[in-house]
């Protein structure tokens, strides 16, 4: 008999826009994750702003629950103006940080521009029934879309293509994204391709993709662009993602994920 950790996608979403100059932990803060009742591991912290954004930062914090707010993270925001081709801040932050059980992951903005801010977590578990050489099973998920619906928004609202949904937790503690590939069968204007998480009740885009002008040919790829996550994507069990493009043309977006369970 032995212990075997197992884990459970625990993906945090918050949306923060108001000013907060503090740094002690005082102030407007958006509440990203909890931890769950054995702990949960922070892998990554995205962050992106669906605004224009001028100069500041965005800093996380660790709460512990009784009253105690630590700065773990600042994160540097150049001013940035989003055109069809310019894509908004964004950030991508490794963490790897495990969290007691109740703590709490916060944000908070230095300026009162609008952020999406989303923890990649996993709840930590433990199976105690005699451990076996390939616990883990998984079961390919392959996610496609073709949108085409011209949409400029950030904020979830607007022409959206479901992309992807991670298996239901009925049966899945959650779902590992490894790739999402991007590609037309059509020449190009510039524009922008935007990808949303979706908690089923709110939409955040988390990435941004810049089209270029590009004219196929016989000799000439169409555009393509794939995202890799190299340690995965973990998407909470039921969750879902989103696609949208800048311009009207059609673009194909598949997501290759896996959903994961465990023997018993």
């Amino acid at each position: 008999m032995a212990e075997e950790t197992q884990y459970t996608a625990n993906t945090g979403t918050v949306s923060i826009s108001t000013a907060n100059t503090a740094l002690d932990g005082s102030g407007t803060l958006g509440l990203v994750l909890t931890a769950a009742s054995n702990g949960t591991l922070i892998k990554s912290v995205f962050i992106k702003a669906i605004t224009d954004v001028t100069e500041g930062m965005v800093r996380l914090f660790i709460d512990d629950n009784n009253g105690t707010k630590l700065l773990i993270r600042e994160i540097d925001v150049p001013a940035i103006t989003k055109a069809s081709i310019n894509k908004a801040f964004e950030a991508h932050v490794e963490l790897d940080y495990f969290l007691k059980a109740g703590y709490m992951l916060k944000a908070s903005t230095q300026v009162a521009n609008t952020f999406n801010v989303i923890a990649e977590g996993l709840d930590v578990t433990y199976y105690s029934a005699a451990v076996r050489m390939d616990t883990t099973k998984l079961t390919a998920n392959t996610g496609t879309v073709v949108i085409s619906t011209a949409n400029s928004n950030l904020n979830g609202t607007g022409a959206l293509g479901l992309a992807y949904t991670a298996g239901s937790s009925a049966t899945y503690k959650g779902s590992s994204i490894g790739s999402i590939t991007v590609k037309t069968s059509v020449s190009d204007t510039p524009g922008m391709i935007r990808l949303y998480i979706d908690n089923l009740t709110d939409k955040f885009c988390f990435k941004e993709i810049v089209v270029p002008t590009r004219t196929k040919s016989a000799t000439d790829r169409s555009f393509e662009h794939t995202i890799v996550f190299d340690n995965d994507l973990e998407l909470k069990a039921g969750y879902k993602i989103h696609a949208s493009t800048q311009v009207a043309e059609s673009f194909h977006v598949m997501v290759e994920g896996n959903d994961w369970n465990y023997y018993s």
